[in-house]
């Protein structure tokens, strides 16, 4: 079989960010400052136009009540380009006082020194966590000791338009329904729309979602290597992949805005996978509530799990941590900064919060919270954080799949391919046949 190979560009790409993210640490400095000097904060994050407004005005309500602080943003369109602006400022030590980071990236920082600590804090009351449930916390703690908060919390499931249901006579499935459920009311979809435009389902759930039903996962634990044995695990899948698009169920919409022009809203699809919190976007974009329906059952074990949507961090090099954590206290226990926020970024991690959104939160707003409350019961714990190199293993995946997808390979020949394919590059080579 031929082999092929990422770019240069790719590969040079990689090695620049990696050193950017390991090969700088803090240095630990502090600056002294006095109690009359204006202290200006950097704040990096992304969202879109919606999540930015709500934010900003966030930012403006809390330098109005702490007039000695100035609260600068970068503010970019997803959490990939804030991971390469991060690892851009790290090399140059300038990075942002304050870090909207994800799951997967955050502890590239934390394992690396270059986030504050955040015991010291808790201590003095300046970062109160007194309604906040431990289970929230340890996904943002290193050795017993906490590094990031999380804001919200969320679950990977499907929205859906229930008036686009009702009107072409399909059923929604219950909550309890299996992957079987699913392909039949996918039938029953394409048959009732005679549109050869209209895809039942426009993305489908990963592949690690497929892989922890099974009661494994795609990497092991201490991300060195594969999760999983059986290289038809992963066959499974593509087959499950190729029968449904080749069938017309399973379309090609990925990486699709959260906007008017989203298919849901305009009816070329009818489920979507998504992160929980988008449901609210989606929901005031579109006018009429959209729904969120939990993942279906597919193997012998429980693959749903709830996950942070978002940490805030302060990072390391900060001149001015106690004020940086100042405003991360700020956004998650502020009642008007959160009646602001109204969970965008996922169901709030306090409680006093949460229950302060929820009693008064209208048919859409309810959807994230109503999804959690059952996931909570339908779930295991959250996989560790992907490891170094796991956005070219991505590529791959995607690679392997377009070609089982056009026939070039079997579903098995897929398998096996991703498994050399993934196992070089955590050895570092970066190849790809």
């Amino acid at each position: 079989m031929g082999r092929r190979r990422f770019s240069k560009w790719m590969s040079i790409s990689l090695a620049f960010l990696l050193v950017c993210l390991f090969g700088c640490s803090s240095s630990g400095g502090r600056t002294q400052y006095v109690a009359d000097e204006e202290i200006t904060l950097k704040f990096i994050w992304w969202g879109n136009d919606q999540r930015k407004e709500k934010t900003q005005q966030v930012i403006d309500l809390y330098m109005k009540e702490h007039p000695g602080v100035k609260i600068e943003t970068e503010v970019y369109s997803n959490t990939t380009e804030v991971a390469t602006q991060l690892a851009m400022e790290t090399a140059d030590q300038n990075t942002a006082d304050i870090i909207q980071g994800d799951y997967n990236f955050i502890f590239k920082y934390i394992d690396r020194d270059l986030i504050e600590p955040l015991g010291s804090y808790i201590d003095n009351n300046i970062l109160n966590l007194t309604n906040i449930s431990s289970e929230y916390l340890t996904s943002g703690m290193k050795n017993d000791e906490l590094y990031a908060v999380t804001i919200g919390i969320n679950s990977d499931a499907f929205v859906y338009d229930p008036d686009f249901f009702a009107k072409v006579g399909v059923s929604v499935p219950d909550e309890d329904y299996t992957i079987d459920e699913l392909y039949n009311t996918l039938v029953q979809l394409k048959q009732a729309v005679n549109d050869p435009e209209f895809y039942p389902l426009g993305n489908l759930f990963s592949v690690n979602y497929f892989l922890r039903t099974k009661g494994v996962s795609l990497f092991n634990a201490d991300g060195t290597g594969l999760g999983y044995d059986d290289d038809q695990d992963i066959a499974d899948y593509l087959a499950l992949y190729k029968k449904w698009t080749d069938e017309g169920l399973l379309g090609a919409f990925d990486g699709v805005k959260n906007d008017e022009n989203h298919p849901i809203i305009t009816g070329r699809i009818a489920l979507f996978s998504v992160s929980s919190n988008a449901s609210t976007t989606l929901s005031s974009k579109a006018g009429r509530t959209i729904k969120l329906l939990p993942y279906p059952k597919i193997g012998e074990h429980e693959g749903r799990f709830i996950k942070p949507s978002m940490f805030l961090a302060v990072s390391s090099y900060s001149k001015y941590p106690e004020e940086a954590v100042k405003f991360v206290d700020f956004f998650i226990n502020n009642e008007e900064a959160n009646d602001i926020l109204n969970g965008e970024r996922g169901v709030p991690v306090s409680t006093a919060i949460a229950s302060r959104l929820s009693a008064k939160l209208d048919e859409a707003g309810k959807q994230q919270y109503e999804l959690l409350d059952y996931v909570k019961g339908h779930s295991s714990p959250i996989d560790p954080p992907n490891p170094n190199g796991s956005t070219i293993i991505n590529k791959a995946f995607e690679i392997v799949k377009s070609r089982v997808l056009d026939g070039s390979l079997t579903p098995e020949q897929g398998a096996k391919q991703f498994r050399e394919d993934a196992e070089s590059i955590l050895r570092g080579t970066g190849e790809v046949e």
